[in-house]
């Protein structure tokens, strides 16, 4: 008896850490991006979609997230995030950050735009609602 409980055990942990829905590090170099398909390869810039199920999308770009987002409204995403370009590598949640678009920032699909942890003083910036319904 004493078997079938540590096998159940086991079996329930390993079925609650399988169904996991958590963001993954973007592998600089590595990865790909899904919309545009290049190598997400500069540490300042890149985002991530996590569906309800556990399907992980990656992005080189901001620019190339919000047209995949938009194109795929019915999906429903439980992360939102973005690479700030003021702590490359750390993805973020969309809501949390600041956009700037700007020529100063050379972003790998060339719109200029970039995400901030922090509000840039010199550069005037976007919150998430106000981005999704400036981009084109």
């Amino acid at each position: 008896m004493r078997i079938f409980k540590l096998l159940f055990t086991f079996f329930f942990i390993s079925v609650l850490t399988a169904c996991s829905v958590e963001p993954e590090p973007i592998n600089f170099g590595n990865d790909h991006c899904v919309y545009c398909k290049m190598t997400i390869s500069d540490p300042k810039y890149g985002a991530e979609l996590v569906t309800d199920k556990g399907r992980i999308y990656k992005f080189d770009a901001i620019e190339c997230m919000i047209p995949y987002f938009k194109e795929n409204r019915e999906t429903k995403f439980n992360y939102i995030m973005a690479v700030a370009y003021d702590e490359p590598q750390k993805l973020k949640k969309v809501e949390e950050l600041h956009f700037v678009k700007n020529e100063h920032f050379k972003s790998p699909m060339g719109k200029n735009l970039a995400a901030f942890s922090k509000e840039p003083k010199e550069f005037e910036s976007l919150d998430w609602k106000q981005l999704k319904k400036s981009f084109n």
